[in-house]
This record gives structure tokens, C-alpha cells and sequence, in this order.
């Protein structure tokens, strides 16, 4: 009966997955499984395309000390294994005996051998081989029966090759192989070989001669320094010959002719990888059965359901009670103009209610002004009963939302881990109890199921936050900030509707002069916004120099047309254009169309997506308005006060990361800088460039401003250099010298990257934690970004917890006080409030007092406070 068997040199595909894959992936533990992932990417792939009757897996066991004895120097100089990859190798065989899969090892044999002994059985048996390795030594041992498969690019690009590919690639025969590795020998095995025998040599040699043998027989024939070093190291090559010949003979137990694949169960699968969480390779095997992942489910108990009269006397009796109320609101999948509204539970500790549209929204308003409640989302709950639109009716007030009780589950998630995609129920489930939500039965299952387990999961995420550390910025930071939040969302930001199209308009005749110009220079027409023929028109019709390459061929991202505009001006012209018409799609066209009922533009503000806990903003994104052109400045000359007459008043933080670096390195002369009130970068350009403070040129400013910012960032002279377009030599230099003006930045950088390597993450002044896998990454340009990272987040994110202390703080002053002021928008390290011009200059004071003070550094915190008729006056 004829069988195809697969034979895997294991070391060789987890070597080559371990350095293919530079993503960092990790297991609970800590376990690194970015090799494991990639071997079995490999394995799936090759399975798919081959659908061998049997694999079978080979590991090196050992030293190879048969040929360790005949050439001692036998792979000395390869470097240890990476300790990261060391630590799979046992998981990699956990796994391949789960998929039943036999694991052979030999004590002093290296895998090669093991696959040409299975080959050669196989021969006998006549059945195919399928030999899937990376070692190019296997070719010897292709044959009618046995094929080489070796993955060609990244893991995934698999060719299968026999005798006539094994010709065509090389030049030789596969029982030729063993004397073309003889005469080139292998360097990565340190083969010695014959000196100045290169693989096309080899192939002449051998393609005239036939083998070694054949080749000193005619030695006569060759002249020069060729036959000089076949003579003089003629010995080399037969050992050479002989260290690369794979032994096809080795004893160990193996039934090839019971061996067959697919031959495991679901369940095992299951168990195996989900111990490792490797979930998309877990369904790729469990496919090759036809069957799908099975996701453990939680044990969910739903108290008893009630509805109408008695939900309401449930709901105010845990209210009295004090007891915690677990809320989830589900909308129809398909909305219809005959839709109720969302159905909604309410979880109590003796029942869950259930209610529909109106009557669900006044018992959640309910529990917004009296109760206490977790949610996974509380401002999108929230907004149910207080609409992001003050032409919309709310049931509760801003003082009840600014005081309400509530537990955002999301947003414990975050705070937590802030780099998972998503914080949803299933994920926040499987994080705290390895499994997810049971499978509901229609929507009004599905809300009790997450209502009651949102009671569960507050418990569960507050434990994890304080055996974690990171409960207090949760507590006193992030989970306050989700009320002022939702005001300022409710509030809204004005816009000049007439001024905007206004601006439209004249954006769109300088695109048009734009668009003009460009083609006089272009000599024709061609579509701006297709980087494929703008290309044409640079390299090919202007023959100007190409600067990079990329897969859709010449470049011409914004870097690269900086470049070509030295040496033409349609490169600039093009760049200018792109920022017109990226600025008017993004904002002149759309802005108007995005203002809710009440003529306002109500942006949702965010939490859990930035890694750093910076704010994001969306729908639109107001943060990203660029203010450093004038055309973005001018786009803020169309945001105005909320009701006529009033202002726009801006308060911004000058330089609080690299205050907070001088806060948090303690170096003598930094804080010293800021604390004597003097031009910190003016100052920083004295130092460097070892100049008295009056002789600092503009020029010297500038590049000192750019050094103090770098290293925030931990930028490093590359970076510097091509920002400040000087050579690298020279920005290397500037580095040195601001560390050596400036010792304790360096002290502290470098304490914060050891201590972040070791706990696998970096901390800002108030705990928030970003975990950083990168640090342990084997790959040099991942840990380099992992130890920017770690020096970056401490500045930017303790600047991210202060601006929220401020706001949180901001807002209860606010309503404190009666102001009519409101808080609209939050942009970094900058708030914008609207306010009557009778508050402006308290308003101002207040808040300047507020965010000076709301935390005590060795430096002090300095903020901008203006305000103008809109929102670019006020800068």
C-alpha cells in the first residue's frame, strides 16, 4: 500500500520560526511562544498543501559526537541557543504529542540523521517521504520516493523538491550533494571544505568530474590557484565529504506502518494550546479534523427574572440595600421603525430584572442618581439616559452623573493591560477566569448573562487591580474622569458654520491654483491623489533620482518628496497639496456634517485606546487638527464660544515631560533650569555647546529644543540626526555631551530600561503600568522600540495622569463654584472651556491654579491660560 510521510527536522523550524516571527508572544507564565507559533504556521501550511498520511518529528539529542570526533571544530562557533527559544522546545513536543504526532530523539545524532534513516526505511517500505527541513544538506537525499520541502520566504512560502528541482537550483544530482558540500564546505557549520571552492565552482568541478574521487583523478587538467588548493587540502575535502553525508542507519523503534495523521482528539488539542492561549494555530489544527475550538464557558447562575411591578420594587430595594447592580443593555441586531428599544437587566444579589425601552431607561436613570452599578461600558450606558446631544432630552442631570457610582469593567481591563485590542465581555471573562460567556438564548438571556456577570467580574477586576498596584489610578484617576467625560461630550464644541464653508471655499481655489501649477510642471495631467503615477511623472518623466523603494514600487510618502524638493519644486508643491486636501476632506467638508441636532459637534472621548492613558478623541478627532500650519490654524478660527458672546479660554501645560523628567531624574541642573525660570532650551544650548547664555544663537536653541525633546522620547542619533538633517557623527556627539551636562538623566534613563527588562514593564509617577514584551524580544529593532518605550512612558504617561487629575479636579471646582464656564475639549496637555466673559478672568485663575497644583514636583508645573473669540485667538 503506498504512504506519504512526513518527516520534521524540528530544531531547523523552530531556529527559523524563532527568528520569523519578532512579534512578541508570550504564554501566562511568561513562557515565549513566538517559535512554537511559527513552527506550527509552518507545520498547518505544509499540511494543508502536502496532506501527508503520517508526520513524524526529528529533535537533535546532544552533542553530535561522531562528528564532533572527527572534526572538533564542528559548529563550535555557533553562539549559545537563545535562552528564549531554549524554553519552547519542550513546549513545541507538548504539543506534538497532543497532536499525536511521534517525537524521535537520538542521543548524539543530529535530526538530518534521523530523517534520512526514516527516508531509507521508508524507500524500502516504498512509501513517499516528505522531508521538511531548512538544512540544504537534506537535498542529498532526494530521490524518486523522497522530496526536500523547505520554506522559501518568511514561514509560510513552502516549495517541494525532488531530484530535478535539486538539479536546476544547483547544478548537481542529489547523489552529488555530498561532494558539492565537500568541496564548498558550509561556514555556518564550519565545514572547511576547499578554500576558494565556491558553490559555482563546486558545480563545474563536479558537472566535468563526476565526484571528489573524479576530480583529484584529473587533477592534472586544472592549473592556477584552483588546483593548488584542491592539492593542499585535499584531505579537508573528504572529511568535509564525510561531516556533511547524513547516516541513514540509525537504530530506533519506529512503526512506520501503523503511523498515520490526523489521529488526535479534539479535546486534547484543546487542553494543550489553550494552556499556551494559542488560539489561532489551536484552530487550524482542530480544522484538520473538522472541528472548531470549543471556548470553555463560565458557570453563570441567573437569579430569578422579574419584570413590571416587582423589577421595580427589586431594583428599589437594592438601591436601599446598597447592594451593587450589575447593568447590560442589548440593542435588536436589526432596528426597524417597530423596534422597542434596547432590552436591559439588572442584576441584582436575589434576582435580575428585566425591562424594555422606556421602562429600562428609568430604572437605569435610577440607578445613575441613587444607586451603585458596574457596567462594561459606563459612558455609552450612560449616554442612554443623558444623550451626547443637548437637543435630546436627558432623565438625569450633570450633578447626578458627575456624582453617580459606577464600576466601568472596560476600563478596569484597561488599566490593567492597556494593550489588548478590545475590552469586551468574553475577553474580560477569559482574562479573570479562562472562559467566556454561556451561549444566551435571544437578547433578554443575553443581558441577564452580562449583567450578572458584571457583578461577578467587579469583584474579580478590583482584586486584580490591587494585587496588581494599579488600583488607585483606576480609583482616583481613570474611573472619575468616565463622568467628566460624559458631561463634556453632552456639551459639545460650537463651530462657525458660515466661516468654515467660507474657508471651503478658498481651500478649494488654492487646491485648484495648486492642482495647476503642478501640472505646468508636470508637462501633463495625471491623478494627484495616485502615488503610482505621480511616481510616473517624478522618475519617470522629471528622470529625478528615486529615494526608496516599497512592494507598489518608487516611493513618494511625504519623507521622500522632503527630499526631492530640494532639487525640484514639484515635489514641495505636492506635499502642500496633500495637506490641503487631506485638511479639507478631513475636516472643512465633513465638520458640518458631523454637529448633532443642537448645531454642535459632540467628539467621543476615549480611554482604553491609547497604550500610553492618554486620551484619544474620534468622530471626530479633534486632537489631530494640526496647529504648527496656518491652515489648521484656521480651522480653529471656526471653533467658537457655545453661546454667542462667549469665549474660548485655553489652558495648557508648558513642557510637562520634560519637567517631569527633571522630576523624576532628580539631575541637579535640570531642575535647577527650571526652577531659576530662565529659557530651559536656551539653557540646555549653553551647556552643550559650552557657550555663556548670551552668545546662545537661534541656531543653538533650536537644536538644543530638539535634543531636550528627543530624549523624552528616547530618541536616539539616528533619529536626531535626520530630524536636524546633520550627520550622525555630529548628533552622537550632541547626545554625549547633553548626558554628560546633564548626568542624572542618564542614570535615571538607564535605571528606568534595567527595571522595565526586568519586570517587563515601566510605571508612571502614579502607578499606571504599560507592559512592554518588546524588552525580551530577540529581535535588536523590537527591544530597541521596547527600551524607548520604557524611558518614554513614565514622562508621557504621568503627563497623561495629571491632565485627567486636572480635569476631574477642574470639574468639581466648576460646579462647585456656579459657573456657567463648560469644559468642551481636552487635547494632550491642553483644555478648552467656553465661558461667559464676566468668568473669564476667574475662570482663568481658577483653573491656572488647579492644574499648577495638582500634584507637588521638585519643578514647578507651569501652565499657558488665554482666551480670544475662538479657539485659535485663544492661542
Amino acid at each position: 500500500m503506498s504512504k506519504k510521510i512526513a518527516v520534521i527536522d524540528g530544531n531547523s523550524l523552530m531556529h527559523r520560526a524563532f527568528h520569523a516571527v519578532q512579534t512578541p508572544m508570550n504564554a501566562k507564565d511568561g513562557t515565549p511562544t513566538n517559535a512554537v507559533f511559527g513552527f506550527l504556521s509552518m507545520l498547518c501550511k505544509f499540511i494543508e498543501i502536502a496532506s501527508p498520511d503520517a508526520v513524524i518529528c526529528a529533535f537533535d539529542a546532544g552533542k553530535p559526537t561522531h562528528r564532533i570526533e572527527a572534526l572538533a571544530q564542528y559548529k563550535a562557533q555557533r553562539p549559545p541557543m537563545d535562552e528564549d527559544l531554549r524554553v519552547q522546545f519542550p513546549v513545541i513536543e507538548e504539543l506534538l504529542a497532543a497532536m499525536a504526532v511521534p517525537v524521535v530523539k537520538v542521543p548524539g545524532w543530529e535530526g538530518d540523521d534521523i530523517l534520512g534513516t526514516i527516508a531509507a526505511r521508508d524507500e524500502a517500505l516504498g512509501y513517499e517521504t516528505l522531508l521538511v527541513t531548512g538544512d540544504k544538506d537534506a537535498y542529498q537525499l532526494a530521490s524518486e520516493l523522497t522530496r526536500i520541502v523547505t520554506t522559501k520566504k518568511g514561514i509560510t512560502d513552502v516549495t517541494i523538491n525532488g531530484p530535478e528541482e535539486v538539479l536546476e537550483r544547483y547544478g548537481v544530482t542529489p547523489a552529488q550533494f555530498i561532494d558539492y558540500l565537500g568541496l564548498m564546505g558550509d561556514s555556518s557549520d564550519n565545514i572547511p571544505g576547499v578554500p576558494g571552492i565556491g558553490p559555482k565552482t563546486a558545480t563545474q568541478l563536479l558537472q566535468s568530474y563526476g565526484s571528489i574521487e573524479g576530480v583529484y583523478e584529473h587533477l592534472d587538467e586544472l592549473k592556477g590557484k584552483r588546483r593548488e588548493n584542491l592539492e593542499n587540502n585535499r584531505e579537508g575535502a573528504f572529511l568535509s565529504r564525510e561531516i556533511a553525508t547524513i547516516v541513514r542507519d540509525l537504530d530506533f523503534e519506529l512503526d512506520l506502518e501503523s503511523a498515520s495523521f490526523p489521529a488526535y482528539d479534539a479535546a486534547d488539542i484543546e487542553e494543550a494550546f489553550g494552556k499556551y492561549q494559542l488560539a489561532s494555530p489551536m484552530a487550524r489544527v482542530l480544522a484538520l479534523i473538522d472541528a472548531k475550538p470549543e471556548a470553555p464557558k463560565a458557570k453563570i447562575e441567573v437569579a430569578e427574572r422579574l419584570s413590571g411591578e416587582a423589577a421595580e420594587r427589586e431594583v428599589e430595594r437594592a438601591i436601599a440595600a446598597g447592594e451593587l447592580i450589575g447593568v447590560a443593555f442589548v440593542d435588536p441586531e436589526q432596528v426597524s421603525l417597530f423596534d422597542e428599544g434596547a432590552t436591559a437587566a439588572f442584576a441584582t444579589a436575589e434576582a435580575c430584572v428585566l425591562a424594555e425601552s422606556d421602562e429600562a431607561l428609568a430604572l437605569f436613570a435610577r440607578i445613575v442618581r441613587e444607586g451603585a452599578f458596574a457596567a462594561l461600558d459606563v459612558k455609552a450606558d450612560v449616554h442612554r439616559v443623558y444623550p451626547a446631544d443637548t437637543a435630546l432630552g436627558a432623565l438625569v442631570t450633570d450633578d447626578e452623573v458627575l456624582t453617580m457610582n459606577g464600576f466601568d469593567l472596560g476600563l478596569a481591563g484597561y488599566v490593567l493591560n492597556s494593550s489588548v485590542s478590545a475590552y469586551t465581555y468574553d475577553s474580560l471573562m477569559e482574562a479573570m477566569n479562562g472562559a467566556s460567556l454561556p451561549e444566551d438564548d435571544g437578547d433578554a438571556d443575553r443581558a441577564a448573562l452580562r449583567a450578572t456577570a458584571a457583578r461577578l467580574l467587579k469583584g474579580e477586576l478590583e482584586e486584580a487591580l490591587d494585587c496588581d498596584g494599579t488600583l488607585a489610578a483606576y480609583r482616583d484617576i481613570d474611573l472619575p474622569l468616565v463622568a467628566v467625560l460624559t458631561v463634556m461630550e453632552r456639551t459639545g464644541a460650537a463651530l462657525d458654520v458660515p466661516r468654515l464653508q467660507q474657508l471651503g471655499c478658498t481651500a478649494q481655489a488654492e487646491l485648484d491654483e495648486l492642482t495647476s501649477q503642478i501640472y505646468d510642471l508636470a508637462g501633463e495631467s495625471f491623478n494627484l491623489s495616485s502615488p503610482k503615477q505621480l511616481a510616473h511623472i517624478l522618475f519617470e518623466v522629471l528622470e529625478l533620482p528615486p529615494v526608496k523603494k516599497n512592494q507598489r514600487g518608487y516611493s513618494t510618502d511625504a519623507k521622500v518628496l522632503g527630499e526631492l524638493s530640494a532639487k525640484h519644486p514639484l515635489p514641495g508643491l505636492m506635499l502642500t497639496y496633500r495637506e490641503f486636501a487631506k485638511i479639507k476632506a478631513t475636516y472643512i467638508d465633513q465638520l458640518p456634517n458631523m454637529r448633532g441636532i443642537d448645531g454642535r459637534v459632540h467628539t467621543q472621548f476615549n480611554e482604553t485606546v491609547t497604550t500610553t492613558g492618554r486620551l484619544s478623541s474620534s468622530d471626530p478627532n479633534l486632537q489631530n487638527i494640526p496647529v504648527r500650519t496656518e491652515f489648521g490654524r484656521k480651522i480653529r478660527e471656526c471653533f467658537v464660544g457655545l453661546n454667542p458672546g462667549e469665549l474660548f479660554l485655553s489652558a495648557d501645560y508648558s513642557q510637562i515631560e520634560l519637567r517631569l523628567l527633571a522630576h523624576l531624574s532628580g539631575d541637579e541642573h535640570l531642575v535647577a533650569a527650571f526652577n531659576s525660570g530662565a529659557d530651559l532650551h536656551a539653557s540646555t544650548a549653553a551647556r552643550v555647546f559650552g557657550v555663556p547664555l548670551e552668545a546662545v544663537t537661534p541656531e543653538m536653541r533650536s537644536r538644543a529644543k530638539a535634543v531636550n525633546f528627543g530624549i523624552v522620547y528616547g530618541q536616539q542619533a539616528f533619529g536626531l540626526s535626520q530630524s536636524l538633517e546633520i550627520p550622525m557623527a555630529e548628533a552622537r556627539e550632541m547626545i554625549d555631551r547633553y548626558f554628560e551636562v546633564y548626568p542624572g538623566v542618564r542614570t535615571y534613563l538607564d535605571q528606568t530600561v534595567a527595571d522595565a527588562k526586568e519586570a517587563g514593564f515601566a510605571e508612571t509617577m502614579f502607578g499606571r503600568k504599560r507592559h512592554i514584551p518588546e524588552l525580551r524580544s530577540s529581535n535588536g529593532q523590537q527591544r530597541a522600540f521596547g527600551e524607548r518605550t520604557a524611558m518614554n512612558h513614565p514622562m508621557q504617561g504621568s503627563a497623561a495622569d495629571i491632565i485627567k487629575m486636572a480635569m476631574n479636579e477642574v470639574q468639581r471646582r466648576l460646579a462647585a463654584g456656579g459657573f456657567a464656564a463648560k469644559l468642551m475639549i481636552q487635547v494632550h496637555d491642553e483644555l478648552d472651556f467656553s465661558v461667559p466673559p464676566d468668568e473669564v478672568e476667574a475662570l482663568g485663575a481658577l483653573v491656572k491654579e488647579i492644574m499648577e497644583n495638582v500634584v507637588a514636583l521638585k519643578v514647578p508645573l507651569t501652565v499657558d491660560v488665554s482666551w480670544g473669540a475662538t479657539w485659535a485667538e485663544a492661542h
